[in-house]
């Protein structure tokens, strides 16, 4: 047991203990009701900004309808990989949807994002190729490109200047070049240029993948992400993403050329090798995709409330960073004034979420917060009301 616990794991573990004993660890707390606008955490009700469930479809009653018939006619889940017994009707259905959505010849589904991220690169580019990757995208890509064993170049963040002079460079040594960005970065809430990534890579010659985790339901007119958004639908040459945002799901999927497809079904490790959707999720994320055409008030009512609490929060004089969409991070710029203020805004009843290292450098630390449709002004002004009495109090704003 001494050789499993390496000296990292003893300073992690020490941390973690420290954390605790001060009282500021709220990592994995005990939650016992859906995931909407309030949320039963710790035996209270508390302000849900902790999720990514952005349009409330997790608790729609059209989802869980059809989630419930699902369950009737399929069952828990379906009992094998998606190249035996695990893809249903109900699986292509699905496809066919995502494809249309996106405007591509084909769609294939998997277990969840991030394994989606790993099976779109390891489909794309392999040994004597290269991955151009905007420096802050998320770790699954990261992952994704060591998977597929091509070599890595980072750029910086959203400067396509700089990513504009490694792609000359990158040409001349390597096979092929695939840039990889996210629509909606994670923990700052911009964007991504999709006009001049593409005019980027078809003047070089490389490839582009999207991951539209957080921009699916959140961007565009239709709510179709950031090509929407951009009304530029064949810009990216793969699209993958998630149900775990904008349908407060599980699973992901890749969408592209019908060929492509059918490759990453026989070669990506993240597909072959893991047990299909359930059906009743399917059912449930495919009737969220019939809401965004049906009821697109949810989206015109995430995107009030993102506005709305954007300008309330810096107005009191909070850091929201290049924060355009539903992630809001609270730039705090302290380890363990990030972690107190979490505790506390948690016992006034707020459920958010504290950002350390290393998932971000210690002077990036913040709090991660969520805006949803389901969201009264309500939530949003006693949320900040009581932002600014713990931020006072703990100096983090005048």
């Amino acid at each position: 047991m001494s050789q499993l616990i390496s000296d990292a794991m003893k300073q992690q573990a020490a941390l973690v203990s420290t954390l605790r004993k001060a009282n500021i660890y709220t990592y994995s707390l005990e939650v016992s009701s859906s995931c909407a606008n309030r949320i039963m955490v710790s035996g209270k009700e508390r302000i849900n900004f902790i999720s990514n469930n952005y349009l409330g479809f997790s608790t729609h009653p059209k989802v869980l309808e059809q989630v419930k018939k699902a369950a009737d006619k399929y069952g828990l889940g379906i009992g094998g990989s998606p190249l035996a017994c695990g893809t249903t009707d109900l699986h292509y259905r699905l496809q066919e949807r995502i494809a249309q959505v996106y405007e591509r010849e084909a769609c294939v589904l998997l277990p969840s994002g991030y394994q989606a991220l790993l099976g779109s690169i390891q489909a794309t580019i392999g040994k004597g190729d290269v991955a151009l990757l905007d420096s802050l995208v998320h770790r699954s890509i990261v992952d994704g490109v060591t998977l597929s064993g091509s070599d890595k170049r980072m750029w910086l963040h959203n400067d396509t200047e700089d990513l504009e002079t490694l792609l000359p460079r990158a040409r001349s040594k390597y096979k092929r070049m695939l840039v990889i960005v996210d629509s909606v970065y994670s923990m700052d809430g911009d964007w991504a240029d999709l006009p001049e990534l593409y005019r980027l890579k078809e003047e070089h010659g490389a490839m582009l993948l999207i991951d539209e985790a957080h921009s699916l339901g959140v961007l565009g007119k239709r709510g179709y992400g950031l090509p929407d958004h951009f009304d530029m639908p064949h810009a990216p040459d793969v699209i993958a993403g998630t149900f775990s945002k904008f349908a407060g799901a599980v699973g992901g999927f890749v969408a592209g050329p019908s060929d492509f497809i059918d490759y990453l079904r026989h070669s990506a490790s993240a597909y072959i090798f893991s047990a299909s959707l359930p059906p009743l999720t399917v059912a449930g994320v495919y009737k969220s995709f019939e809401l965004l055409d049906e009821e697109p008030e949810w989206k015109d009512r995430l995107w009030s409330n993102i506005n709305y609490f954007l300008k309330g929060l810096e107005e009191i004089g909070f850091d929201t960073g290049p924060s355009r969409t539903a992630v809001v991070p609270l730039l705090i710029r302290d380890v363990e004034k990030t972690m107190t203020f979490n505790r506390m805004v948690f016992d006034e009843g707020v459920f958010a979420s504290p950002i350390v290292h290393p998932a971000v450098p210690p002077a990036e630390s913040r709090i991660r917060l969520g805006v949803m449709a389901t969201h009264t002004r309500e939530d949003l002004d006693k949320s900040m009301d009581i932002f600014k009495k713990v931020g006072k109090k703990l100096s983090i704003i005048p």
